[in-house]
């Protein structure tokens, strides 16, 4: 876990539940578009400099699965040619139906605004994602 994330969370977490709160399930039904709202609504805020916020418009994604397997996100900092301690990682498991897929379920292949409980999940799930963020390459694991 990464403290200044944590710190970002706990400043900035309002701003990710308006968010769910006023906009259709249907704007964040994949786990790349919340890792997104998670960056811009609250990580990038956070951080002072605009050259070190996180490019959010360009998160790779791989995803060797088919109906369910895992799926990791891939983000850097806005430098000009981002060097390995530039890169942050997050990521997640999937599945094929609402029993086996932490989003399927909240969403409950419904649309619109969520409810109450939907929102506490969409934010518990966002929490996960942050909770599980870790640099590519840190003072803590270079050789």
């Amino acid at each position: 876990m990464i403290k200044e994330f944590v710190n970002a969370w706990d400043k900035n977490k309002s701003e990710l539940e308006k968010h769910f709160r006023e906009t259709k399930q249907e704007e964040y039904d994949t786990y790349k578009k919340i890792v997104q709202k998670l960056f811009e609504l609250v990580v990038n805020p956070y951080i002072e400099s605009d050259y070190d916020k996180f490019d959010i418009e360009n998160i790779k994604a791989i995803d060797d699965g088919d109906y369910q397997g895992t799926q990791i996100f891939i983000l850097h900092k806005k430098h000009y040619q981002p060097c390995i301690e530039n890169y942050v990682y997050t990521n997640t498991y999937y599945g094929s139906c609402s029993g086996c897929d932490t989003l399927l379920s909240i969403s409950n292949y419904s649309s619109g605004l969520p409810n109450e409980q939907q929102i506490k999940e969409y934010m518990d799930l966002a929490l996960h994602l942050l909770q599980k963020c870790k640099m590519l390459e840190s003072e803590n694991n270079k050789n």
